[in-house]
């Protein structure tokens, strides 16, 4: 049981939480109503007729202090988030956004991005074998071993070289960053040793890079594999039109027999909205288990929830992907896998109802406020075994919400 707070911020805080709407004793009505928005979550809203400050002008103490949080984050910008860049990328790619987009591929095409990722696995593979027993190579040793047709054992691998030298050459250039970076982390004390593993045949998940030249017309370029935008070759169909690539190391991924690509563009400066001239909109936001978010707008005098009660659902599911783990324990090997692909799509459909609630919780945020107050919520720390003072339930609730994320 958690120790109760002191008396003194008891009483510095009594004035102001009966302004405070849905609690015991407060002065609002508390009414809340359903949002206009189509969505799997209910978002609510509701009118505070009493003001929170009766006795001072709130706008301009607001107009105050989103201009001291506008001066400060102007004078001491945050640091970018560290990135660890691949050999040949340029270090300043603070701004670049990742785009992701469902392909689209029929029967052919997908047994054409299937050999096309196997060969990428088999160059990786040999390039870690060949890492293994020399870890200090260099990208050009790694690549002539593995890439370059001198380099092959002299065997028939007529069914390697069709995969453009473009695309084989980026899984040897994977395999020699993930080492060095590996490296500098134990160098770094962040991790006590490092070990490159393959990569296995019948993972649910598969991916290969390609570099701008394997992106022509809005497609994928393999001609040997009747893929690109020429004549006797197929386009692939892409949930979103890419005419071109603007940096190498695009991916082309795989998750559950759904194929995406991810690729990278420069976003430029972002810049900041300017306040209206009614002041500042500014509102703060209360994280939780039961209610995702709840915001607090005091200069429109309302208050909104979202993902209130809706954990119910998200725990639901959690609970029958538990049940399907445990069951695939003692089935047989081919059902085992079934439902292992199984279990992963059950995981994506609680990461897309999640993601579903972010965008749409950013999207209001940012079409309403220019100021958003959020307090810290360190969701691991909280959550840390035998420290914690909540239980599971509360925690795995707490986990799916993915507050860090958002």
């Amino acid at each position: 049981m958690a120790d109760p707070p002191p008396a003194p911020w008891i009483g510095s805080v009594a004035p102001e939480s009966v302004l405070w709407p849905g609690v015991e004793g407060t002065q609002q009505a508390a009414e809340w109503h359903n949002a206009p928005i189509n969505t799997w979550f209910l978002p609510k809203y509701a009118f505070l007729p009493h003001p929170v400050v009766s006795d001072e002008d709130i706008g301009g103490m607001l107009t105050e202090l989103s201009a001291t949080l506008r001066q400060r984050l102007d004078a001491v910008p945050p640091p970018p988030p560290p990135r660890r860049t691949r050999p040949g990328e340029r270090q300043n790619n603070s701004r670049l956004k990742t785009y992701r987009t469902r392909l689209r591929p029929n029967t052919q095409q997908k047994e054409a991005l299937r050999k096309t990722a196997g060969i990428f696995r088999w160059t990786y593979n040999r390039a870690v074998a060949y890492l293994k027993a020399h870890p200090n190579a260099s990208l050009t040793d790694v690549r002539e071993h593995s890439v370059t047709e001198d380099g092959l054992p002299l065997m028939n691998l007529s069914w390697v070289t069709p995969v453009p030298y473009s695309i084989r050459e980026q899984a040897c250039l994977e395999a020699h960053t993930a080492l060095q970076n590996g490296l500098a982390d134990v160098r770094d004390g962040k991790i006590p040793h490092f070990e490159l593993k393959f990569r296995k045949k019948r993972a649910l998940f598969s991916s290969f890079r390609i570099r701008t030249r394997d992106w022509v017309g809005g497609c994928l370029k393999i001609p040997n594999f009747g893929l690109g935008p020429g004549q006797h070759q197929t386009k692939i169909q892409t949930g979103i039109d890419v005419p071109s690539l603007e940096h190498d190391g695009a991916c082309i991924k795989q998750e559950n027999g759904s194929w995406f690509l991810l690729w990278q563009k420069d976003m430029g400066e972002e810049k900041m909205r300017v306040p209206a001239a009614r002041g500042p909109e500014m509102c703060a936001i209360d994280p939780g288990v039961r209610t995702f978010a709840t915001i607090y707008d005091p200069l429109r005098g309302m208050a909104a929830k979202f993902g209130d009660g809706d954990h119910k659902r998200l725990f639901r599911l959690g609970t029958h992907l538990d049940q399907l783990i445990s069951r695939s324990t003692q089935a047989s090997a081919k059902k085992r896998y079934r439902m292992r692909r199984a279990a992963n799509r059950l995981r994506a459909r609680i990461r897309h109802l999640v993601d579903e609630l972010h965008w749409k919780l950013r999207g209001y945020l940012k079409q309403n406020f220019d100021t958003v107050l959020l307090p810290t919520f360190n969701a691991h720390q909280m959550s840390r075994r035998g420290q914690r003072r909540i239980g599971s339930k509360t925690v795995r609730a707490m986990m799916t919400w993915a507050h860090g994320r958002f």
